[in-house]
């Protein structure tokens, strides 16, 4: 969270440069769309850890960057976000509190204000927030996953071909594409290092999300958004939250997406009114279309063997997280060994500003954003129903489960039972 040093930071976009800035899976023609003067208006909506860690990289990117306009819905959480970025780039942060915003509609008022936007809110407003960005004609940069169900899925679609219209960036933060190492591994891959690839596992093993307790007074909207992790309309639950990173990368290795997923889960740890509708342990097994299988297994309890990566099987060889292949004995016959990259979320900022000031070639990710962010939306599909669900039937789904007409006071459509705990989803007695 710490300011680069501009010597340290030079060094290092240098190198990044060197090592092939524009990736394989960007755009190869240039911005239409670049600015006629030497600053960028940035706005940031949703000021928690993430999206105050993506202005921090923002401003970091370049000195053009001006910091203008920031909103959320919890006063504490954009004073804390204010006073951290303005501590640490003076210079280049202008949000007065004129420009400070609070409440559900903060988002359009920060997108009124800026040239650029970062999108940093839980992932079930995402589709209407980029939808508002885009219609305004500002660039985006928006944290994963994109939605949480198909209606969510179909307009990030729309949206991002709008997008590409109006020769407007957009950026997702799958920050593992643009993770220098991968790159290199994953080229490797598509070049046959690892022979055919014949299975693929994914693990996102963790502890359980910190839990807010109720509030005096609070509404039922309030508590569900200060506990988004426990609720699957604002989270998507753990594959869209957590192991979307590490699905998307085998989905990028495989230049595929699954047709296709089954699995199972539930709660053993988790129980009771604080820990809200989610599962703490899943199990997908998704098929994609020349019949090869990812088998991905997420779980939240704490105390037990945690483990974040991946692991890609070939006929020959097998490569993982540690960016590393191995043959099948076990001996090393590659590995990615410099430790003085950039960060991949810093190079994703840099790729954003850069296509923005025209400097680097347009881009927009929404595509291959929305649909591994599809993928976990099919695999938690599956997993609640206890069914069998095909990529078709996941996209077309019509059933939203974002709450209509947001307000402080409505009625929740989840509240919680009399009982005071949440309804679970229960396999076998599909709602989809």
């Amino acid at each position: 969270m710490k300011k680069i040093p501009r010597r340290k930071f030079i060094k290092q976009t240098s190198k990044t440069v060197a090592a092939g800035m524009v990736f394989s899976h960007l755009p190869a023609f240039s911005s239409a769309n670049v600015f006629g003067e030497s600053k960028i208006k940035l706005g940031l909506v949703g000021c928690g850890g993430r999206g105050t860690g993506a202005i921090f990289q923002a401003l970091t990117a370049s000195e053009s960057v001006q910091l203008v306009a920031m909103g959320d819905v919890f006063q504490h959480e954009l004073d804390n976000s204010v006073q951290r970025v303005s501590k640490d780039f003076a210079a280049q942060v202008n949000v007065p509190r004129e420009r400070q915003f609070l409440g559900l509609d903060a988002y359009k008022k920060v997108i009124d204000e800026c040239d650029a936007v970062i999108l940093a809110t839980p992932p079930g407003f995402r589709p209407d927030h980029f939808e508002y960005a885009i219609a305004s004609g500002k660039h985006v940069f928006m944290e994963k996953p994109l939605a949480v169900d198909g209606p969510g899925y179909r307009k990030i679609i729309e949206v991002g071909k709008s997008a590409t219209e109006k020769k407007l960036n957009v950026v997702v933060g799958l920050q593992s594409r643009y993770e220098l190492a991968l790159n290199e591994m994953v080229s490797k891959i598509h070049a046959g290092d690892i022979g055919d690839v014949l299975s693929m596992d994914v693990y996102y093993n963790v502890g359980i999300a910190t839990v807010h307790p109720r509030k005096p007074n609070q509404t039922e909207l309030e508590y569900q958004i200060s506990n988004w992790h426990y609720f699957n309309w604002l989270w998507g639950g753990q594959l869209a939250g957590q192991a979307i990173h590490q699905i998307d990368v085998v989905n990028w290795i495989k230049k595929d997406f699954p047709i296709k997923a089954s699995g199972m889960g539930g709660r053993a740890m988790l129980n009771g009114p604080d820990h809200g509708e989610i599962f703490d342990h899943h199990y997908v097994e998704y098929e994609y279309a020349d019949g090869t299988k990812l088998h991905v297994q997420c779980r939240q309890m704490d105390n037990c063997a945690n483990r974040m990566g991946f692991n890609i099987q070939g006929s020959k060889a097998k490569a993982d997280e540690r960016f590393q292949i191995v043959d099948l004995k076990g001996n090393s016959l590659w590995r990615y060994r410099d430790k003085d990259d950039p960060s991949s979320s810093q190079i994703e900022q840099d790729v954003f500003v850069g296509a923005i000031l025209g400097t680097q070639p347009y881009v927009n990710n929404t595509e291959y954003g929305a649909e591994s962010t599809m993928t976990t939306i099919m695999g938690r599909m599956a997993i609640e129903s206890g069914k069998i669900i095909d990529l078709k039937e996941a996209k077309e789904s019509n059933l939203s489960i974002v709450p209509d007409n947001l307000s402080w006071d409505m009625k929740m459509p989840n509240a919680p039972l009399e009982d005071g705990n949440y309804l679970i989803p229960n396999p076998g007695i599909p709602v989809l």
